[in-house]
């Protein structure tokens, strides 16, 4: 027998914006559909990010969409129809239910946008109430789960778990942006699994650093050990030890293991880098991962000069600086990209 929700599984964002059940759900806020999509939720928890945006942009499009004015014969039915649900719940019939929702969207629009769309997680039953915790541009807060776990979110990061974490057998936590996780071993040793883009991690008792800010999602392991498999993929998946890398070959869908400094990785946690002659390419890199601002070299020479200081993070117009005056070189900042020269 085939699964309700086979046809929505690993939907991306613009089809769910497309999809006319989706849209449905959205404009009519049907019964039916909204157990649909709840149960959908509740089976794939880490879809919840980007069906949020997908009902982000289906309420703007409904904003854009141009409202037919009620008939005076129509407002007066409409009238009568809301005194007569006043005395007793009666079911509107579907003509004036229509027009009636003309009346109501603009208020439902408004809310929309003025608010992060929270329909889906205030709809989850107590048992499965899903929690979003988020972080805005150059904010770092940490967050203590239910479980005792400790996630440290880099800016314009979120995560996104079950309120029941510390009851329940598997704990899942679905990731966009940049964190730092702590993890709180269980007795019972309950699995602890973090869903970022295209990537499982799936630890008992560990530190490690995620950023999936792109498809590149990458996962240095601080402490602990850890298990990254490609989500929906049949290919083998991938034990790490501590100093060790895990990065995605998006061209080759495949994880490439590599050993690396967890210190430059974790160090933004304490507001910091801490880099013991370290090349200016690994600092460039780091810098898109964590600001999301690339490097254009004037000559390739400079990717290799080595660094040896302890940096800020929370400004990255004194980290810049820093550079400059230590490696004695130019960066000009422009249009999103650092433009190195020497």
């Amino acid at each position: 027998m085939k699964n309700k929700y086979a046809d929505f599984y690993n939907y991306t964002e613009d089809q769910f914006v497309e999809n006319e059940r989706f849209q449905h759900w959205i404009k009519y806020e049907d019964k039916v559909e909204e157990e649909f999509w709840n149960g959908y939720i509740q089976l794939f928890p880490k879809q919840l990010p980007i069906l949020l945006t997908a009902k982000k942009r289906v309420v703007a499009n409904l904003a854009l969409q141009k409202m037919q004015p009620l008939s005076r014969h129509e407002k007066l039915l409409l009238k009568k129809s809301i005194f007569q649900r006043i005395q007793q719940p009666l079911q509107l019939a579907p003509f004036i239910q229509q027009k009636s929702m003309q009346l109501l969207k603009f208020a439902a629009i408004v809310m929309s946008v003025l608010i992060t769309p929270m329909y889906l997680i205030n709809k989850q039953p107590k048992s499965g109430t899903l929690l979003i915790k988020r972080t805005g541009n150059k904010q770092t807060k940490e967050f203590v789960l239910p479980d005792s776990s400790i996630v440290i979110l880099n800016a314009n990061s979120s995560i996104t778990y079950n309120k029941e974490i510390n009851n329940i057998q598997n704990r899942e936590i679905s990731l966009q942006g940049n964190a730092f996780f702590r993890v709180k071993k269980k007795v019972g040793h309950n699995l602890f699994t973090v869903h970022a883009n295209t990537l499982d991690i799936t630890v008992l008792g560990t530190e490690f650093n995620v950023n999936a800010r792109t498809g590149t999602t990458a996962i240095v392991l601080t402490k602990g050990s850890v298990k990254v498999s490609l989500a929906n993929k049949n290919t083998t998946a991938v034990y790490m030890a501590p100093g060790e890398k895990v990065q995605v070959d998006t061209t080759q869908k495949l994880l490439i293991k590599s050993a690396t400094n967890p210190l430059l990785y974790g160090a933004w946690t304490e507001g910091k880098w801490n880099f013991a002659s370290t090349s200016l390419l690994n600092i460039t890199n780091l810098l898109y991962e964590y600001y999301g601002i690339e490097t254009v070299y004037n000559n390739e020479q400079a990717k290799y000069l080595k660094v040896t200081a302890v940096i800020p993070i929370t400004d990255l117009g004194s980290l810049i600086n820093i550079l400059v005056k230590t490696l004695n070189i130019k960066i000009i900042e422009k249009n999103n990209k650092l433009l190195v020269q020497i």
